[in-house]
């Protein structure tokens, strides 16, 4: 039997609240605001998310279809490169807690030393990150160790894959406080708390843990377009080599259910389905059997390469990367071009901010609580614009300035032009 839920409020006055609900313990008036009453309505049932009302995209289904579309497709793979690429140019530092500092505190230095002194450089952790793009979510554990001189700092900071979630551990509120993992060579399950891991994902609606996949808008365009693919490569093989036909022996009848009968007709269709025209085909066919090609009638009645472009433009239009396709139809000018990259760069942006955010916020706070760092502002991670302007354009942009006396080209904005004219490294690069 089901038991029905009953909800009364009652507000006479600021201090008169009387919120209960059927089966549970009634909180006071002084706690009650301090009381969490409803769910975050994430739909989900014994550690597997059911928010995805496509099955073949839930769970392990998911991340198999997932994988396919990333690596196995020119459009989606080379949007999915872009945004790596891009990505691997963005300059991640540290800033103290003060903004006002000029030079790093001992915190800060502190903070600079574990993120380069870890088993895989920063840059392998940021590429591994990308893979919330590909699946919507990404899990790192933190691994730590102890130096010489007692403070505790990370050894590395491991993906753990996608693939090898076996199921998530969710509380009654619908929040995540941990990750079952099974990995694919056996060995059990291990169990993540998730106040150890690192938890990256794209959109949290409803508190997913598993996010939203940047492929799951362009999912039914792909779907679309490597069937008609397919089906092109399959008709493309039958116009060139034409429809194999093959003609039955006189005397010899299709309803015939002899054995005989039906095993020459099973070798007769075998040999229609199996035929192709290459450099070793030939047939020694029994006497009476007669072999032929029927040729194309001719033009087809779809055009399928207009089809097929039109769900290309679709794949990228839902990863935002539709200048990836200007030019290919003879269509598009620079400036279009421009606009759009702005907006992508935008995406790529806000992104960037999420993972500076979550990484401050998960994985710089356990560092340094576990130093006993716990009643003090924390130094925190940054990164460096992701849309680049030409240096042309900033150079005349700051001309501008100094000329009307508007800027004062000081020493920090001379190391800042430096640095985003990439001119440090290319003197660090020649030493």
């Amino acid at each position: 039997m089901f038991r029905k839920n009953k909800m009364r409020a009652q507000v006479s006055t600021t201090k008169d609240v009387d919120i209960y609900t059927e089966g549970y313990k009634k909180p006071t008036k002084r706690n009650l605001m301090l009381t969490e009453i409803g769910k975050s309505g994430l739909r989900w049932s014994y550690g597997k998310v059911l928010e995805e009302f496509l099955v073949e995209l839930r769970g392990k289904n998911g991340i198999v279809v997932f994988r396919e579309m990333s690596d196995n497709d020119p459009i989606v793979g080379g949007c999915l490169y872009a945004i790596r690429q891009i990505m691997k140019e963005v300059r991640w530092s540290v800033k103290s807690a003060n903004p006002e500092a000029k030079e790093l505190d001992a915190d800060a230095l502190f903070l600079q030393d574990c993120m380069h002194s870890m088993q895989f450089t920063w840059s392998d952790f940021i590429t591994e990150i990308m893979s919330v793009f590909t699946y919507g979510w990404a899990i790192f554990e933190q691994v730590y160790k102890r130096r010489d001189d007692g403070k505790v700092v990370w050894k590395k900071l491991p993906l753990r894959s996608q693939s090898s979630l076996d199921r998530w551990e969710i509380d009654d509120a619908g929040d995540t406080i941990g990750m079952w993992q099974r990995p694919p060579l056996g060995g059990g399950t291990f169990y993540l708390p998730i106040k150890k891991c690192i938890h990256f994902r794209i959109g949290q609606q409803a508190n997913n843990p598993e996010g939203k996949s940047l492929l799951r808008n362009c999912y039914r365009p792909w779907y679309y377009r490597k069937n008609i693919e397919e089906l092109e490569g399959i008709g493309i093989e039958r116009d060139l080599a034409g429809i194999p036909v093959m003609k039955m022996p006189e005397g010899m009848k299709m309803d015939d259910d002899s054995t005989e009968t039906s095993a020459a007709l099973d070798w007769a269709k075998k040999i229609v389905t199996n035929i192709r025209v290459d450099e070793q085909d030939g047939l020694i066919l029994p006497y009476g059997w007669e072999f032929s090609l029927i040729s194309s009638p001719g033009q087809k009645q779809f055009d399928t390469t207009a089809v097929i472009n039109r769900y290309s433009k679709e794949i990228a239009i839902s990863l935002l990367a539709q200048f990836t396709m200007l030019g290919m139809d003879r269509t598009g000018s620079y400036a279009l071009s421009n606009d759009i990259m702005d907006l992508f760069h935008l995406s790529l942006e806000g992104w960037a901010d999420s993972v500076a955010s979550t990484f401050n916020r998960q994985a710089v706070s356990t560092l340094f609580s576990l130093n006993g760092v716990k009643d003090r502002p924390l130094p925190y991670i940054v990164h460096s614009p992701v849309r680049k302007q030409a240096l042309k354009e900033v150079s005349e942009y700051v001309k501008t300035l100094f000329d009307i006396n508007a800027l004062d080209v000081d020493e920090e904005i001379k190391s800042f032009l430096k640095r985003y004219g990439r001119l440090t490294e290319f003197s660090e690069a020649r030493r």
